[in-house]
């Protein structure tokens, strides 16, 4: 069993970018607590079937325990994003991508997070400015241009929730 878990966690780590470091991370880890197999497929399980709070309790978890490891970042930046707390999504996949900067998927996910945040903050720009305010033009501007991109598509002329961003 430990012999497959720690191949389990070598594969992870060379997918995250080959890094020596991460691989030697993971296999300690494994030898000082083989229940992290264990942990992960429930985290995955929990995390596949919509249950938010049970896969975040999870991935934390294993955060606590790999704090190296890219793909339980990315997964906690999506459950952020999917329950609308941008801020901590960013967060979880600025720290992916501080383990492994060649992750594709939290670069794409935490650019969505920005757009919807600067989507947000222009609807409440354009709020607070009257018809008379200089911004005006600026602001009504820039939103038609963010609706224009695709990741913003599902959200025409309201801020909410980030599903897009969690695709991936």
């Amino acid at each position: 069993m430990k012999r497959s878990v720690a191949l389990f966690l070598l594969t992870a780590a060379l997918g995250l970018g080959g890094c020596t470091a991460a691989v030697s991370t993971a296999i300690k880890a494994i030898d000082n607590d083989p229940d992290l197999v264990t942990i992960n497929r429930e985290a995955e399980l929990a995390y596949e079937s919509g249950e938010a709070a049970k896969a975040e309790a999870l991935y934390k978890s294993l955060a606590r325990r790999i704090p190296n490891d890219a793909e339980i970042w990315l997964r906690l930046g999506n459950l952020y994003a999917r329950n609308n707390r941008p801020d901590e999504a960013a967060n979880a996949y600025q720290r992916a991508l501080m383990i492994n900067n060649a992750e594709s998927r939290a670069w794409h996910n935490l650019s969505v997070v920005r757009l919807r945040q600067a989507w947000a903050a222009l609807l409440q720009a354009q709020a607070h400015t009257g018809a008379k305010d200089a911004l005006a033009p600026q602001v009504d501007a820039a939103l038609e241009h963010l609706s224009k991109l695709p990741a913003l598509e599902a959200e025409p002329r309201r801020a909410g929730p980030i599903g897009d961003a969690t695709r991936y």
